[in-house]
């Protein structure tokens, strides 16, 4: 009964969005390998997608996919083949941790409001921004960190003794919002049942939960967790993840590696 409950489970949770299956192996890769000189054997990366619903012939290709992208090098090892994250993957990843894994933004960060000349296309606005910037209207944005005004662009600190509902919704659609309310709702559900004992079920829910939590929160920067309240959807989804990433402990690459040999 247990096996059912828990593949319904899984199964709740890869349905809150689409999969692509390369986006799935560098979750994997990036969650299982805590230093850039570890490996993941085929076998292993094979059987935790398998759980995910993801076949042979589609990790294949998404393999092939990372590693003329540069994000991901695979070597042969006996009669199988062993997979890490390149130089490029690795650097990514490390700085992608904080956003996935972390309790949230330093509240203390700045946001600032930045405003383009009426002349500027929005296109050349756009370009002045920084990565994580959020627009507002085709001309005006929220970054979060410092920024220097320009000839192109006013800069100003963004404090607002009252937040329009207007640019709310501009920082949160209601798109992204029903999002995190799904993936919340599926994590809500995991954490209501017993953690699984078996090893290769708990892996696999672990990582259907962290796979759609960064897909999501990889979609925008900061200045959402700076500026919105502390329980809008992606917060609330965030502690959510949180309890279940806790509970669903990460498991040492050498278990997984030992536990695929065993007849």
């Amino acid at each position: 009964m247990q096996h059912v409950d828990l593949q319904d489970d899984i199964d709740t949770v890869i349905g809150c969005g689409p999969i692509k299956v390369w986006s799935v192996v560098v979750t994997v890769l990036g969650d299982l390998l805590q230093t850039e000189e570890t490996w993941l054997s085929g076998p292993v990366l094979d059987r935790l997608v398998g759980r995910l619903g993801i076949n042979n012939q589609a990790l294949r290709v998404a393999l092939h996919r990372l590693r003329r992208d540069g994000w991901v090098v695979t070597k042969k090892r006996g009669r199988a083949a062993a997979h890490r994250l390149t130089a490029r993957g690795w650097t990514a990843t490390e700085a992608a941790r904080p956003h996935i894994y972390g309790a949230g933004v330093n509240g203390a960060d700045a946001v600032f409001l930045v405003i383009g000349a009426p002349t500027i296309a929005q296109i050349d606005f756009e370009a002045e921004l920084p990565d994580g910037a959020a627009l507002l209207t085709p001309r005006s944005a929220l970054v979060a960190g410092a920024m220097r005004s320009t000839e192109a662009c006013l800069v100003s600190r963004f404090a607002p003794d009252v937040l329009p509902p207007w640019v709310s919704d501009a920082l949160a659609p209601q798109v992204m919002r029903a999002e995190y309310d799904e993936l919340a709702a599926a994590v809500g559900r995991v954490l209501s049942h017993a953690s699984p004992d078996e090893l290769w079920s708990r892996v696999a829910l672990r990582l259907a939960v962290l796979h759609h939590w960064r897909r999501l929160r990889l979609r925008h920067g900061a200045v959402q967790e700076l500026v919105l309240s502390a329980d809008w959807e992606g917060a609330r989804a965030r502690r959510l993840v949180q309890q279940a990433l806790t509970r669903l402990e990460r498991p040492d690459v050498a278990t997984l590696e030992a536990t695929i040999r065993e007849p």
